[in-house]
């Protein structure tokens, strides 16, 4: 018994020598190749680089402390070990990220990111030791900043975490145009036509280019004659000729180059007089059958426009008004006409271009003062105005009149109560005493 037990000690102890003179190598889970050396270890607090490493050897190979890679250049992150995080890069699109790095050993691997340092917007695990990293993150937000960790372990249970990491999504390109310029006016000076106006209050608003055209108007910024360009408020058109009609269309526009839909307004130059504008309504004798789609949105709600109807709407919020209608030639514009008691308070273009939904749209800024707004839809037909569609709008009171209202309230209020108090002075001290001393 004795000797089969030395026979199986002085056996192991051969293997072990045998098999520290080459390595062995397995294939990881995702086909990379992994070397698992195999070495002697005499624990002598020195590391031989030929027979020992960290891996084999951990009691006398110190573990190999670097900083992380940041990809925005520099360092972060705190240190770690074994070379955990080498080559971190990330690749990002508009509404996804791809994090790449490399490990020199393998290791399962966490990610947590978000759009704080807290992290909280997902996680992803890896289950398999692998050298070679890659996580996908997806549905993300365009033009926006993301925070990132990664969490390692090693086969040994070592772990460590790069922290503190970002990277920025693709900015999608801005196709949402500003607001319309808004309380267009036009008066007739000595000096000639003062138009004036109201900027949009968009964030990257630019500026505000006029054009000017003697017989209609044209749903293009670029059609015209250019009489003003700037972030001003007003202008003088000093080159008119009395009794002469000018048509005036008003774009913004934004800092990535898109233009509103377009303000309108006409009037005949007569500084002697009084303008026309707003008094001068089109007599419409007949009403085109309606063939085309009209829609009416406002927030998340859609109302369908038909030939007289009336829809209520708020007003703190834009309206767009959109229509089916296809335009046939390049002169084919479409506007809306908004009428205050019979006086024509704005007039919005309809642009030229589909949206995705097919539909062409004239964007109405929100109303500053509610109330019933008569509605009429314009197209020129071979150069000629023609309406189309024709109904109304019930705006809500703005925040500023329900104020009023409420001053108004108080102020009867107080009125009643004084009127109240008098009358019980009154009968106090001058009926009542007069009642008893005639009695």
């Amino acid at each position: 018994m004795k000797k089969n037990h030395n026979f199986i000690k002085i056996l192991s102890i051969a293997t072990f020598l045998f098999l520290g003179s080459f390595s062995l190598s397995f294939a990881s889970t995702n086909g990379i190749n992994v070397n698992l050396h195999v070495g002697s270890c005499n624990n002598d607090g020195i590391c031989d680089p030929e027979t020992e490493d960290y891996f084999s050897c951990p009691s006398d190979c110190t573990p190999v402390v670097v900083p992380p890679t940041n990809p925005n250049g520099g360092t972060s992150g705190g240190f770690v070990m074994d070379n955990l995080f080498n080559n971190l890069r990330v690749e990002v699109s508009y509404n996804s990220a791809t994090i790449k790095w490399e490990s020199s050993i393998p290791t399962i691997s966490s990610v947590k990111w978000g759009t704080n340092p807290d992290y909280k917007d997902g996680v992803l695990r890896n289950v398999n030791y692998l050298i070679y990293h890659t996580v996908e993150l997806t549905n993300l937000q365009d033009g926006t900043l993301y925070y990132f960790t990664i969490d390692a372990e090693t086969l040994l249970g070592k772990t460590n975490s790069l922290e503190n990491q970002i990277f920025r999504t693709l900015q999608l390109p801005d196709t949402n145009p500003p607001g319309n310029p808004t309380n267009v006016t036009a008066e007739s000076t000595k000096s000639g036509i003062t138009v004036s106006w109201e900027n949009p209050t968009d964030l990257d608003f630019d500026y505000i280019r006029v054009m000017r055209n003697d017989d209609r108007f044209y749903g293009s910024p670029s059609i015209g004659e250019l009489v003003y360009e700037g972030k001003g408020t007003y202008f003088t058109d000093s080159n008119v000729i009395i009794n002469n009609k000018y048509y005036y269309s008003l774009y913004s526009r934004d800092r990535a180059g898109n233009y509103s839909s377009g303000s309108l307004i006409d009037v005949i130059y007569n500084p002697q007089g009084e303008d026309n504008f707003g008094n001068n309504l089109t007599p419409v004798e007949k009403i085109e059958p309606l063939s085309n789609i009209y829609k009416v949105n406002q927030c998340i709600y859609s109302h369908d426009f038909k030939i007289g109807d009336i829809i209520s709407l708020n007003s703190n919020q834009p309206i767009k008004m959109k229509t089916d209608y296809s335009f046939k030639t390049l002169d084919d514009d479409m506007w809306i006409e908004i009428i205050d008691k019979n006086n024509i308070v704005s007039k919005y273009l309809f642009t030229r271009t589909k949206d995705k939904d097919g539909f062409i749209t004239a964007c109405i800024p929100s109303f500053r003062v509610g109330g019933y707004y008569s509605v009429n839809v314009y197209r020129y037909d071979n150069g000629v105005e023609k309406i189309v569609n024709q109904g109304a709008f019930l705006i809500s009171k703005t925040q500023a009149e329900k104020s009023n209202d409420y001053y108004w309230y108080i102020f009867w209020f107080i009125v009643l109560i004084t009127a109240i108090a008098l009358l019980f002075l009154l009968l106090l001290f001058v009926i009542l005493p007069r009642f008893f001393k005639h009695y």
